[in-house]
């Protein structure tokens, strides 16, 4: 049976006023809604309330596809808040269309969107996120430098191995919450050889040349 606008504003109101359970059972019921629910969890994305943004990102993940042009169209926002709660629920979706929102996302000049965009990057591991993920190692904020050495580990591309070794001796930086990024570097590049055991070091040097060629 078809749901009503009405019946969509109902739980609406139950995901904003409700108790727990209630917030739970209707994010779920939205979430099965699709289309007709994006409009609504979209403007619930800026509500005071963390719990109910979380939940609205959660149905909007649940709903996936339909919700992707609404969602593109917050990654634009100037709302940086918004921005970002767009871009994480794009990572969550998972969906090729949204790489070029996410790249434009990873030069934003907030460092939390552009670290955002990382995370939602390394969560969708298209390898097409490569190079613009090596550009974000060298991005003025740690937070965001940080978070590319992880979305990098995340994809499992040898060739990321140098960068990610010249992160792990020359960078001196420190999150916002106190985590090391030459420490994150390093276990990006352990993830990376566990998963290749067979490289070949030759390689390695090859693209670390590469690179420094590019940087002259």
């Amino acid at each position: 049976m078809k749901r009503t606008p009405d019946s969509i504003r109902q739980l609406v109101g139950e995901l904003q006023n409700g108790d727990e359970f209630s917030r739970a059972q209707a994010s779920f019921a939205l979430g099965m809604l699709g289309e007709a629910a994006v409009a609504p969890l979209i403007d619930l994305l800026r509500h005071e309330d963390r719990d109910v943004r979380m939940r609205a990102a959660w149905a909007l993940g649940v709903i996936g596809q339909p919700a992707l042009p609404a969602l593109l169209k917050l990654a634009e926002s100037d709302d940086s808040a918004a921005r970002i709660e767009a871009i994480r629920i794009l990572g969550v979706i998972g969906e090729g269309r949204a790489l070029n929102a996410l790249f434009q996302a990873l030069t934003d000049p907030d460092p939390r969107v552009a670290q955002r965009a990382a995370i939602a990057l390394g969560r969708i591991g298209d390898t097409r996120a490569f190079h613009p993920l090596l550009m974000a190692l060298h991005h003025p904020a740690p937070d965001v430098r940080f978070a590319a050495c992880s979305a990098l580990a995340h994809m499992n591309v040898v060739d990321a191995i140098p960068a990610l070794h010249e992160r792990a001796e020359e960078d001196t930086g420190y999150t916002s919450w106190g985590a090391s990024v030459a420490e994150a570097a390093r276990r990006a590049i352990q993830e990376i050889e566990a998963s290749n055991p067979y490289a070949s070091t030759d390689q390695f040097a090859r693209v670390r040349d590469l690179l420094r060629r590019l940087e002259v």
